[in-house]
């Protein structure tokens, strides 16, 4: 009996848990929520309707994974729910439902082909309410075009519309004009052509308003098609009067570029201009070896874009990795040029980076020693001939672990540069030259974790 009463208390508390609905218990196939409240209950026999179970399906991305979500999608005040099962021949029904003082009842219901949900996203309505928006199937795969988008619309007198948006590769939120509703953009990926002798299908970008309780598409522009594969979608200020959409991507040969799309309430553009055409390579490309995203890398409240320069200095013999890179991050004028903001050396996996001190620009190459968890950073030297060879050694950065920085960091020469977690950074200091301490201590100064 105490053993079932640990439990009971144990499901109480997770189930109470900010925003869990029914997660706190979830798992992937989960075939009966558990029995806490009248609301939950009711909501569970609407799901089931007649049938004797059912089985969950959760969004795999984005910040609703529950398989039930609780939210005001019709405005009144009072939490609606929204919650996916599969069908006995295939495929994904969501059904919207809402309470009326103690009664919940089904609103509408979609089936949908997709046998996955890949996300879900609630945004903000001129005049107020809400939009819901459902990626069905997935982003993954070979030409990663296997989802569609879409929205669904609560009129008012009790039902919810469907709107189909089309396919889509990654999409987001944006407010491109402040006034707190929301559009929405979606970018897809080029497709091979369906037949033989027909023209392959183009990457594309679009941006959707809504009027009237319905989407309407504001604008588009075409997309990079060499990107096979989206990393990531950053909607944010590009300056301190611009506002735009930053999509990185994998290309088909394993590097990665990005993309940024502004709009002017009319029109949809995507820079770095001429980036569709085969003659112009975009300066945001970069080898497979690195793993640089867009960021706000300063902290100045504006989102860079990186670009890289291989370091002087690296035998062609070696096996290159982001260290072998010199980032120079770029932000976007008012007017939508390039400039440069900081150059940078970085340690993606292991989560640091520092700034490169001018004096030593085409100076520096690197060695990185993943075993060891150490990168040498050492001196360049350009002959008159333009030849260049590799000189003394600068110093060193190495990651710990804290047991082996507090038995071994201090004596083997190493001072702390910063710690998080279990890992402890160190710096060994080797060169004797004055200027390059000093170019030094000013990376000692700068030295970040690229994510606390």
């Amino acid at each position: 009996m105490k053993r079932l009463a640990v439990l009971f208390a144990l499901i109480m508390t997770l189930i109470e848990l900010p925003g869990c609905s029914f997660t706190g218990l979830s798992a992937q196939n989960l075939m009966s929520p558990p029995k806490t409240n009248a609301d939950q209950q009711a909501i569970y026999q609407l799901m089931q309707g007649g049938k004797t179970d059912v089985t969950f399906i959760y969004p795999r991305s984005g910040e609703y994974r529950s398989a039930i979500i609780m939210r005001d999608f019709t405005g009144d005040g009072v939490e609606d729910a929204i919650g996916f099962h599969s069908l006995e021949d295939g495929g994904v029904e969501v059904i919207f439902l809402m309470k009326s003082g103690e009664e919940w009842s089904r609103v509408s219901a979609y089936r949908n082909i997709a046998t996955q949900v890949d996300r879900v996203c609630f945004g903000a309505l001129p005049g107020g309410g809400e939009a819901v928006f459902i990626g069905w199937g997935s982003t993954a795969g070979a030409t990663s075009r296997t989802a569609v988008v879409n929205a669904y619309l609560y009129d008012g007198s009790g039902y919810v519309y469907e709107h189909s948006l089309g396919n889509y590769g990654e999409l987001s939120l944006t407010d491109f004009n402040g006034d707190g509703a929301n559009e929405l953009f979606i970018i897809d990926k080029s497709l091979p052509p369906e037949e033989e002798g027909a023209e392959p299908i183009s990457a594309r970008a679009r941006l959707f308003t809504f009027e009237e309780g319905a989407p309407l598409e504001a604008a588009a522009a075409e997309a990079d098609n060499t990107v096979s594969n989206y990393s990531s979608v950053v909607f944010g200020a590009l300056n301190a009067h611009t506002m735009g959409v930053v999509v990185d991507g994998a290309t088909a040969d394993g590097g990665m570029t990005t993309q940024v799309f502004l709009f002017d309430g009319e029109r949809l553009e995507n820079r770095p201009r001429g980036v569709n055409g085969e003659a112009e390579e975009s300066p945001y490309a970069r080898p497979s070896t690195t793993q640089f995203y867009t960021r706000d890398i300063n902290g100045d409240g504006y989102i860079e874009l990186p670009a890289v320069t291989r370091l002087p200095g690296i035998s062609e013999d070696v096996e290159l990795d982001s260290t072998s890179y010199m980032v120079e991050w770029h932000a976007l004028t008012q007017q939508g040029e390039s400039r440069l903001v900081l150059r940078a050396l970085m340690n993606p996996r292991e989560n640091y980076w520092f700034r490169l001190p001018y004096p030593l620009l085409g100076r520096i190459s690197a060695a990185n020693d993943v075993e060891r968890r150490t990168v040498t950073y050492t001196e360049v030297i350009t002959n008159e001939d333009g030849s260049q060879l590799l000189g003394g050694k600068l110093f060193s950065v190495r990651a710990f672990t804290r047991a082996a920085w507090e038995s071994r960091g201090e004596f083997s020469g190493y001072s702390m540069l910063a710690s998080q977690g279990d890992v402890v950074y160190g710096i060994q200091v080797t060169t004797k030259n004055d200027q390059d301490r000093r170019c030094i201590d000013e990376i000692v100064e700068s030295f970040q974790l690229l994510s606390e």
